[in-house]
């Protein structure tokens, strides 16, 4: 059984021997030729080899794959059916005969609505996968690799790229948002600000994009983000607790502006403050979305628990609503132009 991240990472190596082929872009092929200091040697000029090809990775999947969500990358890169059922886990007998009389957009209207079929054949974290609206994909770099570096140089040749393509229906990303969640994370992540970004991008596109880049840290106190609305080429680095979408009915907002009036209470007044914010990041266009530490935005735990119905007695998924940090996600999905989520995560495996 070959698994998804093994036939993608073949697809990157044989556009990596045909020099980063793109008909509609091609500068693509000059900034990551860059990147490498000796092409022969197999040398990077400033990125470790993981970061590159994560990096390589990343813009196959946007360029390639047209930043194709993952159910039509299993499509794509497994064509026969056989072979896409065992690299999806889709292994059980009744599975099998299922796909036997019914195609694969049924096999996925059950998976995204029947309990019962999931929860049998363990498919949670597919049903995830199924049920995203837009195109979310996780890089796994061992512990230490790099990550921060990772999500800025992404950042970094987006902004480039965007700049090389001007039209505003080029798909490149003009603005990124990185979530940390905490603050101690927070602080690392401003290594961002120390990058030699003139060792990722090639010395013409590096002065266009150092003389526009506007990188902002959020700050206990700060109302709003010093962000200009609907402007470009800004990297907003905020923890999770600084930014998040706090829904409320007219009647509960009318009730806690009243609260805080008369009583000035602060987890109301910080909440407010998160709106804020939020809302500035809501207006800035060509949006990217990058989350350090994975498993703070994604994994079906996060969205609730099979429970027993009390009437039927049947176990039932119970939405008990998502981290913050989802919560956001999805909620900037639907109120702007989302290009694309990238989210890490570190893994002690060692060669696998």
């Amino acid at each position: 059984m070959t698994h998804l991240h093994e036939t993608l990472a073949n697809h990157v190596t044989e556009w990596r021997e045909a020099c980063y082929p793109s008909d509609d872009y091609p500068v693509i092929a000059e900034i990551l030729e860059f990147a490498m200091d000796d092409a022969d040697e197999g040398r990077s000029r400033y990125l470790r080899s993981a970061q590159l090809r994560a990096l390589e990775t990343y813009w196959y999947l946007r360029l390639v794959q047209g930043t194709a969500k993952i159910p039509q990358l299993y499509e794509r890169l497994f064509p026969k059916s056989r072979e896409r059922r065992e690299a999806m886990g889709l292994t059980a007998r009744e599975i099998r005969d299922f796909l036997e009389d019914e195609t694969w957009e049924t096999l996925y209207d059950r998976i995204r609505t029947d309990n019962a079929f999931v929860r049998k054949h363990h498919l949670e974290s597919l049903r995830e996968t199924l049920t995203l609206d837009y195109p979310s994909y996780i890089l796994a770099l061992a512990m230490g690799a790099g990550k921060t570096i990772l999500m800025a140089t992404i950042v970094a040749t987006e902004f480039a790229m965007a700049q090389e393509y001007p039209d505003l229906e080029s798909p490149f990303v003009r603005n990124a948002l990185i979530f940390a969640p905490g603050k101690t994370i927070l602080e690392s992540l401003r290594e961002i600000a120390d990058i030699p970004f003139d060792k990722v991008l090639p010395p013409r596109m590096y002065g266009p994009f150092s003389a526009s880049l506007k990188l902002t840290f959020t700050r206990d106190g700060d109302k709003d983000l010093p962000v200009v609305w609907g402007s470009s080429w800004n990297i907003v680095v905020t923890n999770t607790e600084k930014i998040r979408i706090q829904k409320r009915t007219r009647g509960q907002q009318k009730q806690r502006q009243l609260q805080l009036a008369l009583t000035g209470n602060e987890e109301d007044h910080d909440q407010e403050i998160a709106n804020l914010r939020l809302q500035a990041i809501a207006s800035l266009p060509h949006l990217a979305i990058f989350s350090d530490e994975a498993h703070h935005t994604y994994g079906q735990k996060l969205l609730g628990k099979w429970q027993k119905d009390k009437d039927t007695g049947e176990e039932v998924f119970v939405e008990q609503g998502i981290k913050k940090v989802r919560k956001t996600v999805d909620f900037l999905a639907q109120e702007t132009n989302l290009q694309v989520v990238v989210n890490t995560t570190g893994t002690p495996y060692f060669e696998r």
